[in-house]
């Protein structure tokens, strides 16, 4: 993590573009969606839930963060505050964008394959009706 590498090395960030992240978004395939719909809600309600509660509760995140990554505070306090984004459970058109930017940049490198419509892939792959209002 560069935030361990800052604070125990003396490592310095020479870049920084947080309107490049592409945020961790939950994964499910098309056939499991459908063989395990309630599953799937409950899994999306659970992670809300967390979502919200770490935003009320520091204290606890932080606790929790430290005891299972092995990290110091001062490491941790730069992830979760600086780097970590809990403001939105949905995805939304800036991390629409971040994602189709990467796709774009991905195929420029030869990636993924010319032929592909990366903005319509988008489209048919990020699906938030599974997250509640």
């Amino acid at each position: 993590m560069m935030a361990q590498a800052q604070v125990e090395d003396g490592a310095r960030l020479f870049y920084r573009n947080k309107d490049a992240n592409t945020y961790g978004i939950l994964n499910a395939g098309e056939d499991f969606l459908k063989q395990y719909p309630e599953l799937t809600r409950r899994v999306i309600a659970v992670y809300e839930d967390a979502r919200k509660y770490c935003l009320a509760h520091y204290d606890d995140e932080k606790r929790v963060f430290m005891e299972v990554t092995k990290l110091p505070g001062s490491v941790v306090d730069i992830q979760l505050k600086e780097r970590t984004d809990l403001s939105n459970g949905r995805i939304g058109p800036q991390q629409r964008d971040a994602i189709l930017q990467a796709g774009l940049a991905l195929q420029q490198a030869g990636v993924i394959p010319k032929t592909v419509d990366v903005k319509k892939a988008l489209g048919d792959l990020v699906d938030d009706r599974w997250v509640a209002a």
